[in-house]
């Protein structure tokens, strides 16, 4: 096993040297020597004991990723293709800065609690969580914190890391009224927040030559699979009836494209349908996907770098961070 005193000799520098920079404590160190003892330890593998780094006055190195909810979409909350690339990037990029992540149970807020305290993270990243959530655990949990996807009641009063729901909702709407589907309906799984926000951009896109689109046209499902697909057979006469249906999920989207083609449905000769994130599985369903693109990478990174500058004491320029979607039209509505 590889020893500090190695890596010291490796990189010519002292033995305290490369325990400041496991530790983090790199004001009096160059970044050439930071990189060159940094490489080393990617090199030789080397992973300091946690005991010890905890111990020593400085940070853990570790970095929370809590997930509010278990289960998406009736299935555990990793195995949903955004949740699963939003950590998964993190903890790439998170391991390239020399830090470590936990992933942390978030939908007892006494067990974040108790994790984050436990283990001394240095920050938090936090997905699956309202504001009254986050202000409940910002009062027992002294730590930096980072959200993802949240919405406020009234301002912003907390860091977010969000992209613009509300374009992509418009976009989708406004292309499907383009083609002719005035009667289309938006469907998800919730009334609340993303989900809010990308139908109240659709409703405006169908309203935007004078249409009403009323609060019917917003079809809420229930979360769990089988419940879902049995909702779906019971509103097929009116999913036919619209000819085009929004989904506020690819998730959502490709599930229902079985549904029908199981019911033997063509897509999109008799419905049109259409998704939202633009995940790995959009163009690999036939037909393809129409959906909106976020850019899921870049949300887990902008996530992360907001951590960092907190965590190292300074202030963001802006609470809510909201990139920019863009629609993606591909095969299944028909033009």
């Amino acid at each position: 096993m590889i020893r500090l005193q190695d890596i010291a000799e490796m990189a010519g520098v002292s033995r305290t040297t490369v325990s400041n920079v496991i530790n983090g404590n790199t004001k009096r160190v160059s970044q050439e020597t930071i990189d060159k003892i940094t490489a080393i330890l990617k090199e030789q593998n080397y992973v300091p004991h946690m005991g010890s780094v905890m111990l020593s006055g400085h940070g853990s190195r570790i970095i929370g990723v809590v997930l509010g909810f278990h289960y998406a979409h009736g299935m555990q909350s990793l195995q949903d293709p955004f949740v699963g690339e939003l950590v998964g990037t993190i903890q790439m990029e998170t391991e390239e800065k020399g830090y470590y992540v936990m992933l942390i149970g978030g939908e007892n807020i006494q067990n974040v609690v108790d994790i984050a305290s436990k283990w001394n993270v240095e920050g938090l990243i936090i997905l699956g969580y309202n504001e009254e959530r986050y202000r409940k655990l910002s009062r027992k949990l002294n730590k930096k914190m980072i959200l993802i996807d949240t919405y406020p009641e009234c301002a912003y009063t907390f860091p977010n890391v969000g992209v613009d729901d509300y374009s992509g909702g418009y976009q989708i709407g406004e292309y499907l009224y383009s083609r002719g589907y005035e009667k289309a309906l938006f469907v998800a799984e919730t009334d609340k927040d993303t989900d809010y926000y990308r139908w109240m951009g659709f409703k405006q896109a169908m309203e935007k030559r004078g249409k009403f689109c009323s609060r019917s046209r917003y079809i809420v499902v229930p979360g769990e699979k089988h419940l879902r697909l049995r909702k779906y057979g019971e509103l097929l006469p009116r999913f036919l009836e619209a000819r085009a249906l929004a989904f506020s999920s690819d998730y959502d989207a490709i599930e229902a494209m079985n549904f029908f083609f199981d019911k033997g449905i063509r897509i999109p000769d008799q419905i049109s349908i259409t998704g939202y994130d633009d995940s790995i599985y959009a163009s690999m369903v036939r037909p393809k996907l129409t959906t909106v693109h976020q850019d899921v990478r870049q949300k887990a990174h902008v996530a992360l770098k907001c951590l960092m500058k907190l965590i190292k004491g300074e202030r963001l320029e802006e609470l809510n961070i909201k990139s920019p979607v863009y629609l993606v039209k591909r095969d299944s509505v028909r033009e």
